[in-house]
């Protein structure tokens, strides 16, 4: 197989792992391996991390960098990452801010870090698909919510605040929501003054 026939079988694809490369162009794992590499030394693959590439030319997006970071398991931007693509917040992020059900911690990725910051399986959601960012992303309620919880659970030092950021109109009805799914009331009021402190921090908002 060429290295045109091998681009052309991934054309459709905007990322892949090297397994699925083999998979969809009937090469072995090795050899799709290699010919990924002389796809990146033409500028039609970026590697990612180890095993994971973007097929053509464009530049990673945040979601596809914490796709990769988090594989095999899910993941979302949350926080102030989700926050700018949903232009509530100017400043952009120094880094991409995840949610996941997997390890937590700071993955190296060749366009830079993604911190990964596990929630519990009853407080994952609120998420969905976003062209944007190509990846998944947090609703503006639920990406507050995740931020506020995180603070109040002392997850990896994250301290529940935003820069100047534009709250006006978020559905505060909807971050309850995710609230009343906390089941130990300690925890529940812990994150609910961390929400509190938000809402005064950003006085521009209204319910």
């Amino acid at each position: 197989m060429t290295t045109l026939e091998f681009y052309q079988k991934l054309a459709d694809q905007t990322r892949v792992t090297t397994r699925t490369a083999s998979q969809l162009t009937g090469l072995s794992i090795p050899a799709s391996s290699m010919a990924l590499r002389r796809l990146a030394r033409e500028g039609l693959s970026t590697s990612l991390k180890k095993g994971w590439w973007l097929i053509g030319s464009s530049s990673a997006k945040p979601g596809a960098l914490v796709t990769a970071a988090a594989d095999p398991y899910v993941a979302y931007l949350s926080g102030a990452s989700a926050l700018r693509l949903h232009e509530r917040i100017q400043q952009l992020p120094q880094q991409p801010f995840a949610v996941t059900l997997g390890r937590p911690g700071e993955v190296k990725m060749r366009y830079g870090s993604v911190t990964l910051h596990r929630i519990k399986p009853e407080l994952f959601g609120g998420y969905a698909y976003d062209v944007r960012a190509d990846g998944f992303v947090a609703s503006p309620e639920k990406a507050v919510f995740d931020l506020a919880y995180l603070a109040a659970m002392n997850r990896s030092r994250v301290s529940g605040s935003l820069p100047e950021t534009n709250l006006q109109g978020l559905r505060w009805s909807e971050v309850q929501k995710w609230l009343r799914r906390i089941p130990t009331p300690r925890v529940r009021a812990a994150v609910e003054d961390a929400l509190k402190t938000i809402r005064k921090q950003h006085a521009n908002i209204t319910d």
